[in-house]
This record gives structure tokens, sequence and C-alpha cells, in this order.
């Protein structure tokens, strides 16, 4: 019996490695700017925008510990608009996530969540 095999080529970018069926598409996402890494695994960091506890319905402001870099992936819609609006030449980048494992100061829930480097700042290193 002969098994019928279907080929596809897909073309990969180096920075990001997403695979498009488009050659252009391809060469686009890799002309793309690599943005540079702010924070490293251990550092200890506060968010930003204040997030909303799910149990009490109250906001807080985290601090916590920076447990995975994961990147880069191109940026969306979102990171452009929102996080940086005024930094033109940032704009349509390859950008890192941070995870980052914080306990809510409300119910003491562990939680684990990734954030963009803008959304952050530093409180300390290791």
């Amino acid at each position: 019996m002969r098994k019928i095999i279907e080929r596809k080529v897909f073309y990969q970018c180096s920075q990001c490695k997403k695979k498009y069926t488009n050659k252009t598409k391809a060469f686009r996402c890799e002309r793309r700017t690599l943005e540079e890494k702010i924070f490293k695994i251990g550092d200890r960091v506060q968010n930003i925008e204040p997030r909303t506890c799910m149990t009490t319905k109250k906001q807080y402001i985290f601090s916590g510990r920076v447990t995975k870099i994961v990147g880069p992936n191109p940026s969306d819609y979102e990171y452009e608009m929102k996080w940086l609006a005024n930094k033109k030449e940032r704009l349509n980048a390859h950008v890192f996530m941070c995870q980052i494992k914080f306990p809510c100061p409300h119910c003491k829930e562990i939680r684990e969540e990734r954030y963009y480097a803008p959304e952050l700042k530093l409180i300390s290193r290791r």
C-alpha cells in the first residue's frame, strides 16, 4: 500500500524561530530589532499597573522574583500601543517576557504570571 505524503515548505525567523509559509513574511520578521534583556532570573521586581485579587476583589501592587525569561517573540498590538506608544524606535521588535512568581498580599495565593519588561520595575538584583 502506498502512503501519500504532502510536503510543505516553511521559512523560519532566526531570532524567534516562528515559521512562515511566505518567504517575505519570514524576512520581514527577521529584520525586526531585538529588545535588550533588562531583567535576569532571580531579580526582585514590582509591577507598575495594579492587579486585582480574584478572591477579595481588592487591587494591589505585587513584589516578586523573575523565575523565567521567555522569548524573543514578535511584539503584539497591546505591547506596542500600550507600553511603547512614545518610544517609536522600539516598535515592531522582538521582545522578551518575564515570568514572575509572587504572593497575593490579600489572599496569600502564590501566583506565576508573565509580564513584558516595561510593565515591571527593578527592586533589587539577586
